[in-house]
């Protein structure tokens, strides 16, 4: 029989404030703290700045959340504020359902003020569910939070017990689920709010109200949304559980005799892995595009090293390599020391498998694959600081290609047909060179249509002794109200008495544009 269990955190935002850095501290380390003084938190609305969480101090004052800090202010000038912050509540809510997983191997948050596990062959290990209950409130009331917890057969029947039943530990079986679910209200069905209150003006306040009602005419006025929630509450129809952390099939995991604490040890720990791991990918026929380093501390936290790589990859000392050169940012973390570890791909490809070189020299077969390079070069700078060109639908020269961040997972593009398309089949050669922003450049020319017969650029004089064009672009149009010139650009390759090669265009039409065309230089051919 599948069992849930529901932790909801009535006080979370104000609570977990007390928790350092918004991290879990172990059990013990710190008393509830007594909120004397009435404070809330409020953010910025359309509306002005609304309450968005109290203590109790606060809710005795009549405080509630949604009311404007001008009225809260009014009634009591004295109201200690502080602003929300609603990303580190998500973010510290992630981290709380991931140490819940020292109870389940499956937790997710419910966001905003909650946790759901599913102990479902779980609860024998803590001596029984009332035990396994107990043990976890007792270590959220030493993190100093406020917790209510209930244990149901249904994830939607322990969510709505959690946060409407009187008590504040509840544990309930199938048979007298019913009995405890049809008292509560019906916002306990994880209803919208607009469909609440349409509920309630017509009388049907609690759960209870809604059971054993003609389901068709409900369904009319409300949806089959709202029957839906009740059947997934009172076990009538499955609920699909979405961990935090789904199982992955490629894992390979590793625990240590005693605990260690040393890089040498972490780095051979790592190097194991990264075998046991590329043996699994190879015999599946995958290679591993991101993976997550878990080492687990004595203490039952565990520090996490998240990896990705340009290309799907199983090389082993590769990957042992890349990870390696992360460790210094949790050696100094490390506690009493690690008693597991973990290496899991997270996304893995199809990866063919290669005829190795037979030669000795293990980087021979490795000639031209500049993967491992970016890879490191990721490592070190970081993903975003790492790029690679990618073609992009412009015929402008500057817009025919973009940045991506070489982690970035593309399609292999045809450069050569993206170059006859913006050329529109020609075969005009580009500069292997081309400035990110066009240099003005002083010409002199024949005929005001023609290439030029001298140009000025960066106070050096050239005089153009060979010379082919125009290539005509068009401007585009559709970006003129975003600052995009209007003006048509003919381009010339040219090549000076000295053997250099440009390449210019003239920015503008004589016959057309009012002002006097203007010539620039784009690139430099090798």
């Amino acid at each position: 029989m599948k069992r849930f269990l529901s932790v909801f955190l009535p006080r979370w935002p104000i609570e977990r404030r007390t928790m350092r850095s918004g991290r879990v501290r172990p059990p013990g380390d710190g008393q509830k703290p007594r909120n004397e003084e009435p404070l809330v938190l409020v953010s910025t609305t359309d509306n002005g700045q609304r309450i968005t969480a109290l203590n109790r101090a606060a809710g005795a004052l009549g405080f509630s959340p949604g009311m404007a800090l001008a009225d809260a202010r009014a009634i009591h000038p004295a109201l200690k504020v502080a602003h929300a912050d609603l990303q580190g509540d998500e973010r510290a809510l992630i981290r709380l359902a991931l140490w819940c997983q020292c109870f389940s191997p499956f937790t997710r948050p419910d966001f905003p003020d909650g946790v759901s596990l599913d102990i479902t062959g779980c609860a024998h290990l803590f001596g029984g569910e009332a035990a396994l209950v107990d043990t976890l409130a007792r270590k959220l009331d030493g993190f100093g939070l406020t917790a209510r917890l209930a244990l149901a057969p249904t994830i939607g029947g322990a969510w709505a017990l959690a946060r409407h039943a009187p008590a504040d530990k509840l544990i309930l079986t199938r048979e007298s689920l019913h009995k405890h679910i049809a008292p509560l209200p019906v916002c306990a069905l994880r209803l919208e709010q607009k469909t609440v209150e349409a509920m309630e003006k017509l009388g049907l306040k609690h759960v209870g109200d809604l059971i054993g009602r003609p389901r068709a005419p409900l369904a009319a006025r409300f949806g089959p949304f709202a029957l839906r929630r009740l059947d997934e509450a009172l076990g009538h129809e499955e609920e699909s559980f979405r961990p935090l952390n789904p199982p992955h099939l490629h894992t390979a995991h590793c625990r240590f005799a005693e605990p260690i604490v040393t890089q040498e040890a972490i780095e051979i720990a790592i190097q194991r892995l990264a075998r046991d791991l590329c043996a699994m990918l190879e015999k599946a026929g995958k290679g591993a595009r991101r993976m997550e380093l878990r080492l687990f501390r004595v203490d039952g936290w565990f520090e996490a090293l998240p990896l990705a790589t340009s290309t799907a990859t199983r090389d082993a000392g590769h990957l042992a390599q890349l990870l390696g050169e992360r460790l210094e940012r949790i050696t100094d973390r490390a506690g009493f020391g690690f008693e597991a570890a973990s290496l899991t791909a997270l996304a893995v490809e199809n990866l063919a498998m290669r005829q190795e070189d037979l030669s000795d020299d293990p980087q021979s077969g490795r000639t031209g694959d500049i993967a491992p390079l970016l890879d490191r070069l990721v490592n070190r700078f970081g993903a975003q600081n790492v790029t690679r060109a990618a073609p992009y639908a412009s015929f402008l020269p500057e817009r025919a290609s973009h940045s991506i961040p070489v982690l970035r997972k593309v399609s292999d593009h045809d450069w050569q047909a993206h170059l006859r398309h913006i050329q529109d089949g020609a075969a005009f050669a580009r500069p292997l060179f081309l400035f990110p922003v066009p240099e003005p450049v002083t010409t002199l020319a024949g005929v005001p249509d023609g290439p030029p017969s001298r140009f000025e650029w960066r106070r050096v004089a050239h005089r153009v002794v060979r010379a082919e064009g125009p290539e005509r672009i068009a401007p585009e149009w559709w970006r003129a109200p975003f600052g995009a010139s209007r003006k048509t650009r003919d381009y010339f390759r040219v090549e000076d008495d000295t053997g250099r090669r440009f390449w210019l265009f003239r920015d503008g039409l004589y016959e057309r544009d009012e002002e006097a065309p203007r010539w620039f230089l784009h690139g430099v051919f090798a």
